[in-house]
């Protein structure tokens, strides 16, 4: 199966998962987030598949979302929400074993979609921002909870709403990641070594022990995501957070309005 924006590379019980934009650092534009689902369908369909190593081909796993793509409507703003939150959400609930190979830049949805993995190994040059916040949005895709999950709930307070950028030692004290590695060359090598160990694990129980462990620690997860849509409309129109996309890059002061 062919994708404009991803591939699915190799065969047997070990397939790759590959961000495939690499001259944009794999920046999410909704042909991504559809050939993101439709993989994950296509993986999910075949019970053959026991590990997917997630990465980026490229400088960057990912970038996060494309700010060159043309501006949508509120309508449209909440259909890409909506599209969002179920390709997230096949993700994270794959039946395969899902190793995130995390290097360059994790920005935004970029910074997430590791977290929905069910291990992320880390390299020395990644970069880790979670930007919603300071470019005037909430984050979507129904992954909060998921994050939450992974770093706990005060220090996701300090990424989403400081909006810093992480190095991979600061994440690895944070548990962000199963594995560090000391280059880009050891990476795939690792995710891979960590893949066999899967391997060698009996199939059914290996994936009804994940998918327990997600129901049990994302149980009320779906309680708080209900005004996701919503939120991405208005604020995709909101005079602040125009302000604030317009003055993130290059350091004005902000001025904010009543709204």
């Amino acid at each position: 199966m062919e994708f404009e924006t991803v591939r699915l590379d190799g065969d047997g019980a070990i397939r790759h998962l590959v961000l495939n934009r690499p001259r944009v650092h794999n920046a999410v534009n909704a042909q991504l987030v559809a050939d993101v689902h439709q993989a994950c369908v296509a993986i999910d369909a075949d019970p053959s598949i026991r590990v997917v190593i997630f990465r980026g081909e490229g400088p960057s796993f990912c970038s996060g979302a494309d700010l060159k793509a043309p501006r949508a409507t509120k309508a449209q703003a909440m259909l890409g929400s909506k599209n969002g939150a179920r390709m997230y959400d096949t993700l994270l609930n794959l039946n395969a074993v899902t190793i995130a190979a995390c290097h360059g830049y994790l920005i935004g949805g970029g910074a997430v979609f590791p977290a929905a993995c069910d291990f992320r190994i880390g390299a020395p040059t990644v970069k880790l921002t979670l930007n919603e916040v300071s470019i005037g949005f909430n984050l979507t895709w129904h992954s909060l909870p998921v994050l939450i999950n992974v770093v706990g709930a005060q220090r996701a307070k300090e990424m989403l709403l400081l909006g810093r950028t992480y190095g991979y030692r600061q994440l690895d004290a944070m548990g962000f990641f199963t594995e560090i590695v000391e280059s880009e060359g050891d990476l795939v090598p690792a995710c891979e070594r960590l893949a066999a160990e899967v391997v060698r694990q009996p199939p059914v129980p290996t994936t009804v022990s994940k998918s327990s462990i997600n129901a049990q620690s994302l149980a009320h997860a779906r309680a708080i995501q209900h005004m996701d849509h919503v939120a991405v409309g208005f604020m995709n129109f909101s005079q602040n957070s125009r302000t604030a996309r317009e003055t993130y890059f290059n350091g004005e002061g902000r001025d904010w309005v009543e709204e």
